[in-house]
């Protein structure tokens, strides 16, 4: 298995992605540098289909041909982290 910074480096670049295409759209870096990822709940202002992170997921995935339990751990970290909500308010 790779290691944990490979693995966290492909988070991010899914969680670009998803920032990419979510409504509103948002440059994942930006929001990183000005602290809007520090707040509480700040990933429910964005919306994304679920259809389309498990999409995102499955490209990166396939890009990098993770394994099973690498997989499960990128899932893991993408499901629970600061993904953008699947349901629209």
């Amino acid at each position: 298995m790779r290691s944990k910074k490979y693995l966290w480096n492909i988070c991010l670049e899914i969680y670009k992605q998803l920032y990419k295409e979510s409504e509103p759209s948002a440059d994942f870096d930006d929001l990183m540098r000005k602290g809007i990822t520090q707040k509480d709940n700040w990933f429910m202002d964005y919306y994304l289909p679920e259809e389309r992170i498990k999409e995102i997921i499955d490209y990166w995935c396939k890009k990098h041909r993770c394994n099973r339990m690498e997989r499960e751990l990128i899932e893991f970290e993408i499901w629970l982290g600061c993904s953008p909500s699947s349901v629209k308010r």
